[in-house]
């Protein structure tokens, strides 16, 4: 389930009840984050609290949402990364172009 909680700064995006952002749920999520940046025009901050597991078409979406935010001037961060996806991030060096909050 993704849930969108907008505050004054900034939109936070939660994805809650799965643990693997895979093909079969990508789409949803890159709706969401991409939606918030180019429509809404809002800072996204994206909560990765209970995702064990990404795949490629998960790191697509990551990747869209630098390039929204760049695109649109605003801000794309993830928050509480789980270290199994933080490792592929670091091997992807996707950790190099999308903030991380800690």
């Amino acid at each position: 389930m993704i849930e969108v909680n907008r505050t004054p700064a900034e939109t936070i995006i939660t994805v809650s009840g799965i643990n693997r952002v895979t093909v079969t749920n990508a789409g949803e999520l890159k709706a969401a984050v991409v939606d918030c940046l180019t429509k809404d025009k809002e800072n996204v901050v994206l909560d990765l609290n209970e995702i064990k597991y990404i795949d490629s078409t998960g790191i697509s979406v990551l990747i869209s949402g630098v390039k929204s935010a760049r695109e649109n001037n605003l801000r794309f961060e993830l928050q509480n990364v789980q270290e199994e996806v933080m490792k592929l991030m670091r091997l992807m060096k996707i950790d190099k172009i999308i903030d991380i909050r800690h």
